[in-house]
């Protein structure tokens, strides 16, 4: 780990991550988990809250890792292509989004994951430029 003084780096923030649940701790290792370390930057992992930690993978083929902190030994692995990935803290939907190419325009879509249904999609009109990243 990091020195107290030097800033967090995302690698340290998120390849040992602990958790605390039953009164218990456990340290979870992203890369233990099947996560490549190259995807563990702020530019590829969300955490919403401390029940899910999104991955976006971007080789061999695209992918979004979900992480539910209850089970984390089960991350759940999707092939999807998304520029963002975030999971809604309080239920199992999973939101995406994606530039659409040769334009400047985004795409949303909502997902239920546990029903394996899309809730919602939205073509914006131009750039959605703060979402998640």
């Amino acid at each position: 780990m990091a020195a107290a003084n030097a800033p967090i780096v995302m690698r340290e923030a998120l390849t040992v991550f602990t958790l605390d649940s039953d009164g218990s701790r456990c340290d979870l290792q992203l890369p233990s988990i099947g996560i490549n370390p190259q995807f563990i930057t702020f530019t590829h992992v969300t955490m919403e809250s401390d029940k899910y930690i999104c991955v976006r993978e971007t080789s061999p083929q695209n992918s979004v890792v979900i992480v539910d902190m209850n089970m984390p030994m089960q991350p759940l692995r999707r092939p999807i292509t998304a520029d963002s990935a975030l999971m809604n803290p309080n239920s199992r939907i999973l939101a995406l989004k994606a530039q659409i190419p040769g334009t400047t325009q985004d795409h949303l879509q909502v997902f239920n994951i546990e029903a394996k249904t899309k809730i919602k999609s939205h073509q914006m009109p131009e750039q959605l430029m703060m979402l998640i990243q």
